[in-house]
């Protein structure tokens, strides 16, 4: 299918004529005589999906999926304004050399869901296009697709078949240009080199015999064997810019199913097939340890070392506790004939294991509770201790030491860092983690203790410096000679991150860490509120390069391409900043005036880009100076724009949701307020569409954190999406998201001053009407949702997603899904109590909801699931019985089978509607149903269900 785009997408010629145009469309009119987009209409709005660019910055690919869940990609050489469209196509990917694009082409919902519940395989195709001709190519039965380096062919392997276990796929070489196909059987894993196009293959048969390591050239036509047995092989790794190979074959025979691994590698494999092997039995393995499956082999960049990961040993289980012509003389039959009588009362006890009880052992002192430990056993099983193998004389160093540290190679690979938190499990278990730092030498595996007691440190990206973070300063340490430089507390600037409003013993740096290394190592770039610092990591001094702190304006580093960093910034370059205005929300991009040897003053940073509009997603083209970025507003969808390395005349090369200019659409302002607490704040106001100007409106308010990064968001309208701004300014409704800091032991005050403030401004502003205001948050947002109307009564209803309620219990709880108590998070995590109950009871009892629900004078609709693992749905079965009993008007909802965020179709949608008909009938006085007024017995919910889910409001 092709269509064009319309006139408002101009070419690149048409825009250097014109002198370029803004980043986003200009914002629709905003007339009364628009339609408002009601739920019928919902389907047919589209989301931006993944994006994709070819390596020389001349066509843009880009999925598209809409509300009804259907999706297509597009496709674009950015000259032209047609577009060709692919339905259900997804995961587009061009060739190195640009001429081609591969996609993977999927499955209507329906047709995936026919199929599964026929217990028919799903089986989805790919597509090639010849970029030059417009040609296409379809290709049945394809689970993965790789274009070589060059770029002249690509492999498409299929899908293994169900028996026998373990064999794998059929597996197709096309030859891009003329279309040829070579086929191999059994592949199990592909890897293409990083250079040439020879394609590593782990053959497997199903069996034990036949399988193996093949390479095939694809440009010769030459297939090799590398190794061959009767083992499982896997996690094949090539060299960067080599022909060297890494792969890793299980020590028994495939069907073995077993973890321990022997290591192989090849060098020049194309020129010669050498094998070199890594076993349990090489020097410098100890006994107890050996190579295992769970961490894939990677070369160093000399070739020299490959790393690997060893795990103990585990004992085999004796099958046959016994011990030979004994055993069998004890098993001989008796010659009394009441123990050969199975019923006997007098027979002997049978030999078998007795039944285990269900029972599971908690410790106070188990840093790891049990159920973290139960759902961490598969994770925890695949744990390696990080080895390199030297290749030239055959012997392994051992560098980890503690399955559960974390271990890494620096870069270089002279040395490794391995974090080790054991020695402080007190922090560990309630959110006050330290560690301490080892370094171990890969030549010899010498030991170093570099640090002790850190929270925060970062290698250099050379390799040669550790810098660590104490809550106020930046420190070096030089790995090889364990010299230490206090870096920052003689500079002129605050690295810490004094916003930070959750409790804690160290405050964090500003962006969590440092921005990037120069290259050599020779200076580290580092944030303090609003610039950039180079900072020698030698302790010699450091400077501001931005001029953030005048404009206001937050610059941070921004990476175009992945090898910015890798190891270090090029001293010549000229690096992209990110832009921040967290006073008026405008964002966009710098760019440095010089190269980072000659930036020097706090001038050398020019914007190039900075708009009232969520701009992002910076990316160069791998191989032209072409750039494209990402911009949207709440009134107007999500595009991405091209452009040259100054980001002048930037083009719009994506076009969703064109049809926006033909409806009402609400729009949205950014609004100073100060909290009660006399805090200067703001909060986004989204007004409805349709709205007149001095009419004061019915408002929803959404309560979470920091809310106003979100100003510029845009929310295609969705039912699914329950909680969606969107469709709530669609309904008549403003939507007020206030920004709330928090301060340690009060969250729930913290909240009610920022909140009740921000009320007081919009309907001060004439926005809100003040007896139509509601209230809306789920999980820390639910929270607050259940709070607040326990200690005010300027909200009409209010509605809770799976909040948490009691301040005293829920400090008690656990988060099931990951299995982790909630003290850490309670302490010093978004709850900012600080300190246990028992420490500070009046504070856990002023910020919690259940403590004053008998003082709740507006209606509460609450929604759980029965399968929630974040927030035990004890809290909202707790809170209604204390508000049943106190005579409070409150409704519970409970979706069956649901967790924290609810995933069924059926049940989003019922949960949004029901929010509307609850604010439609406290907001708006529109007549309420039976659910809200009288409840539902169990006999009639069938036919409430079928209600609710017959008609949308609005609809």
């Amino acid at each position: 299918m092709t269509w064009t785009l319309p006139s408002r997408f101009p070419t690149l010629v048409a825009l250097a004529a014109l002198g370029g145009l803004a980043l986003v469309s200009p914002s629709p009119a905003y007339s009364q005589d628009r339609p408002l987009v009601t739920p019928d209409d919902y389907d047919r709005w589209e989301r931006l999906g993944v994006v994709e660019f070819s390596p020389f910055g001349e066509w843009i690919a880009y999925v598209v999926t809409r509300v009804d869940e259907k999706s297509e990609l597009r496709v674009r050489k950015l000259e032209e304004d047609s577009v060709r469209v692919f339905p259900w196509s997804s995961a587009p990917r061009f060739s190195p050399d640009g001429r081609w694009l591969a996609w993977t082409i999927g499955l209507p919902p329906e047709e995936r869901e026919r199929l599964e519940e026929s217990d028919e395989p799903i089986r989805e195709k790919a597509s090639v296009m010849d970029l030059q001709t417009g040609e296409t190519r379809e290709f049945e039965a394809v689970s993965e697709q790789r274009f070589d380096a060059s770029g002249r062919f690509v492999a498409l392997r299929g899908y293994p078949p169900d028996e026998p276990s373990g064999k794998g796929s059929d597996l197709r070489i096309i030859t891009l240009a003329t279309g040829t196909e070579t086929s191999f059987g059994n592949v199990s894993e592909m890897a293409w080199s990083p250079a040439g196009s020879h394609l590593a293959l782990a053959i497997a048969t199903g069996t034990d015999v036949g399988n193996g390591v093949q390479v095939y050239d694809a440009a010769a036509g030459i297939l090799r064997s590398a190794d061959a047995s009767g083992s499982a092989y896997r996690s094949l790794s090539w060299r960067d810019d080599s022909a060297d190979l890494a792969a890793l074959r299980s020590s028994d025979d495939a069907s073995a199913d077993g973890t321990a691994h022997d290591v192989l590698a090849w060098r020049d494999l194309d020129r010669r097939v050498e094998t070199m092997v890594l076993g349990a039995n090489t020097a410098g393995i100890p006994d107890t340890l050996e190579p295992v499956q769970h961490r894939a082999p990677a070369w160093s960049d000399d070739g020299r070392m490959i790393s690997l990961g060893l795990r103990p040993i585990e004992e085999e289980e004796d099958e046959d506790p016994g011990n030979g012509a004994e055993d069998e003389e004890e098993a001989a039959p008796s010659d009394d004939p009441e123990s050969e009588d199975p019923e006997s009362e007098d027979a002997p006890a049978s030999d078998s294991e007795p039944d285990l009880p269900a029972v599971q052992i908690w410790h106070t002192g188990d840093v790891r509770l049990f159920p973290q430990q139960r759902v961490s056993e598969g994770r925890d099983g695949t744990r390696s201790l990080l080895a390199v193998w030297h290749l030239d004389d055959d012997r392994v160093v051992v560098l980890g030491s503690d399955l559960m540290g974390s271990a890494q190679l620096l870069h270089g690979w002279a040395y490794a860092l391995e974090d080790i938190s054991e020695p402080y499990p007190w922090g560990a278990m309630f959110g006050r983690p330290y560690h301490d730092v080892r370094a171990a030498d890969t030549d010899t595996g010498e030991r170093r203790q570099l640090l002790t007691r850190v929270r925060y440190e970062w290698p250099s990206a050379g390799g040669d410096w550790l810098l660590s973070w104490d809550g106020s300063a930046y420190h070096s340490l030089h790995v090889a000679t364990g010299e230490r430089h206090d870096l920052t507390s003689a500079l002129a600037a605050e690295f810490a991150d004094t916003d930070y409003d959750t409790p804690t013993d160290v405050t964090p740096p500003r962006g969590f860490g440092p921005g990037g290394w120069l290259e050599g190592d020779n200076a580290v770039l580092l944030y303090d509120e609003h610039d950039v610092w180079r900072v020698a990591p030698d302790g010699s001094g450091g400077e501001r390069l931005t001029r953030g702190a005048e404009t206001g304006i937050t610059h941070r580093l921004t990476r175009v391409t992945d090898d910015d960093d890798e190891p270090g910034l090029d001293p010549g370059s000229r690096p992209y900043l990110s832009l921040y205005n967290e006073k008026t929300e405008q964002r966009g991009y710098a760019r440095f005036t010089t190269g980072w040897a000659d930036a020097r003053d706090r001038d050398s940073a020019e914007t190039l880009v900075l708009e009232d509009a969520s701009v992002g997603g910076l990316e160069r083209a791998d191989s032209a100076d072409v750039l494209f970025y990402r911009a949207e507003r709440f009134d107007d969808p999500p595009d991405f724009f091209v452009a040259g390395p100054g980001l002048a005349n930037p083009a719009q090369v994506t076009g969703i949701n064109p049809f926006i200019d033909e409806v009402a659409w609400g729009r949205a302002e950014l609004v100073d307020f100060v909290s009660e607490s006399g805090r200067d704040l703001q909060f986004v106001l989204l007004l409805p569409a349709n709205h007149e100007e001095g009419r004061a409106v019915p408002t929803i308010v959404y309560t979470y954190e920091i809310l106003s990064p979100q100003m510029h968001f845009f929310r295609a309208p969705s039912e699914r999406d329950y909680y969606n701004y969107a469709a709530w300014t669609q309904h008549g409704y403003a939507v007020l998201l206030p920004d709330i800091v928090y301060r340690a032991r009060d969250p729930g005050v913290s909240a009610l001053e920022s909140v009740r403030a921000a009320v007081a401004k919009a309907v001060e502003m004439g926005v809100t009407d003040p007896d139509g205001v509601g209230l809306i948050g789920h999980s820390w947002g639910g929270y607050q949702a259940t709070f607040l109307p326990t200690r005010t009564d300027i909200f009409a209803a209010s509605v809770a997603g799976a909040p948490l309620t009691d301040f005293v219990s829920f400090m008690g709880a656990l988060h099931w899904n990951p299995g982790i108590a909630e003290l850490s998070h309670w302490e010093t995590g978004q709850a900012r109590m600080e300190v246990p109950f028992w420490e500070d009871p009046e504070a856990h009892r002023r910020n919690s909801p259940i403590h004053e629900v008998h003082n709740m004078e507006t209606p509460l609709l609450m929604a759980f699931g029965d399968e929630d693992g974040v927030v035990d749905w004890d809290q909202g079965t707790e809170f209604f019985n204390f508000a049943r009993r106190a005579g409070k008007q409150m409704v519970l909802l409970v979706y069956e089978g649901e967790d924290h965020g609810f995933r069924e179709e059926a049940n989003q949608k019922d949960y949004h509607r029901r929010i509307l008909e609850w604010f439609g009938h406290y907001l708006k006085g529109d007549p309420a149903p039976a659910w809200i007024t009288d409840g539902v017995t169990v006999d009639a919910l069938e036919e409430e269900k079928k209600r609710v889910a017959a008609k949308p409001p609005g609809g």
